[in-house]
């Protein structure tokens, strides 16, 4: 059966978190990473198995780490590059929920997979179509061009010049978002090949966009 889109509603990383039950956290220290990492629970079903502290290199090292809920076997399924999991005593259980001591807050205790990316913002969109969690292109393309681009579609030198129009800040962020997702599809490796035509075609359209407003 297949999954209700979360992403009508909610931004990416609330979207992933509710995929699999639970609450967005920071951990509170960017300095190291914990081999542990405790997660609320909104509903006790389809745990995650893992948790990914995400970083980019030419970030402020003081920035906290996106951590992403993922589960190992979807991630896998969806990306070429494998992670650096963990090693799992064998018999391990997958984790389970349980309470904290003092006010009744259920918490699932995840394993911590480091991972450095070279744009983090965009990881949460990146899981929610890499895991097959969302499955809608079109709820992809809606996050990475404004709509009165997108409505030009399938004609790439319109949509670059509607692109090319928009104001100086709102530009620069689309760009800086596309060009990072794209980055990241590369280094991990996604396996949908029409989630990787979507978002190239995305950019191709950005860096299209970028030389009319270079060349004006």
């Amino acid at each position: 059966m297949q999954r209700p889109s979360l992403l009508t509603t909610e931004e990416p990383l609330d979207a992933l978190c509710h995929h699999f039950n639970v609450s967005p956290a920071t951990l509170a220290s960017a300095s190291s990473f914990p081999e542990t990492f405790d997660m609320p629970v909104i509903r006790d079903a389809h745990m995650p198995t893992h948790v990914l502290a995400v970083v980019q290199p030419d970030a402020n090292p003081s920035l906290p780490p996106f951590m992403l809920p993922i589960n190992a076997t979807l991630y896998d399924q969806g990306f070429r590059v494998e992670l650096a999991l963990p090693p799992t005593p064998p018999g391990t259980a997958s984790p389970i929920p349980h309470y904290l001591p003092g006010p009744a807050s259920q918490v699932v205790t995840l394993p911590v997979v480091p991972m450095s990316v070279p744009h983090a913002a965009s990881m949460p969109l990146l899981l929610l179509f890499g895991l097959a969690l969302e499955t809608q292109p079109n709820l992809m393309a809606w996050r990475l061009l404004p709509p009165q681009v997108i409505e030009e579609f399938p004609n790439a030198a319109a949509m670059a010049q509607v692109l090319a129009g928009l104001p100086d800040a709102p530009f620069q962020r689309c760009v800086r978002y596309n060009q990072g997702l794209w980055r990241n599809i590369l280094a991990l490796g996604l396996r949908s090949t029409r989630i990787v035509e979507l978002v190239q075609t995305a950019w191709n359209v950005t860096v299209e966009a970028r030389r009319i407003r270079q060349r004006a």
